[in-house]
């Protein structure tokens, strides 16, 4: 690896990251509900606050937001469709699954060079303007991360036993030793 982290790096290891990490909880939440005897629509229909979207919607929401980095940074880049049809564990899974698998397949080539160029993003009757760059770091990032963290919060509040470092690290150990007292 390079002594510079290139735009491509910067634009989706945080998001394969976040990816996997949601993956993890979701996984979690279903051997939750299932060792609950809880009805899967609880927790699929569920949101922190009555003006809120259930977890189904902020799935989709950050999926959705990962998969367009790569063809709004390059539209070269052919994207991939993704109709917000799930309705159970299985099927979310399957949703994200599919968007690791494409942001994977990304060529770091392909993100050379274009971070300093403008792109236009519309949003209903809004736009947001500005270089790719600043697309990824200062809108495609932050909102990603806002329903990763929604989705993330309400499963805790459903009890499900996901805590910092299964958001952090997605179950995998840190790769350091637990001091003993």
């Amino acid at each position: 690896m390079s002594n510079t982290l290139s735009f491509h790096h910067i634009a989706l290891s945080p998001l394969l990251q976040g990816l996997r990490a949601a993956h993890h909880f979701l996984q979690k939440a279903q051997t939750h509900c299932q060792a609950q005897s809880d009805e899967p629509s609880t927790y699929l229909n569920a949101s922190l606050h009555p003006e809120m979207k259930d977890l189904i919607y902020q799935v989709q929401r950050f999926t959705d937001a990962a998969k367009f980095v790569p063809c709004r940074v390059n539209p070269d880049i052919e994207g991939i469709s993704l109709p917000d049809t799930e309705t159970n564990f299985e099927e979310l899974f399957a949703r994200v699954q599919k968007v690791i698998g494409y942001l994977e397949k990304v060529d770091e080539r392909q993100f050379e060079g274009k971070e300093g160029e403008e792109v236009v993003v519309q949003l209903g009757k809004r736009e947001w303007r500005g270089k790719k760059g600043e697309y990824v770091l200062q809108f495609a990032q932050p909102n990603f991360w806002f329903h990763v963290t929604t989705t993330y919060a309400i499963l805790r509040m459903k009890g499900v036993d996901v805590g910092k470092l299964d958001f952090l690290t997605a179950g995998k150990p840190l790769g350091v030793e637990k001091k003993e007292e």
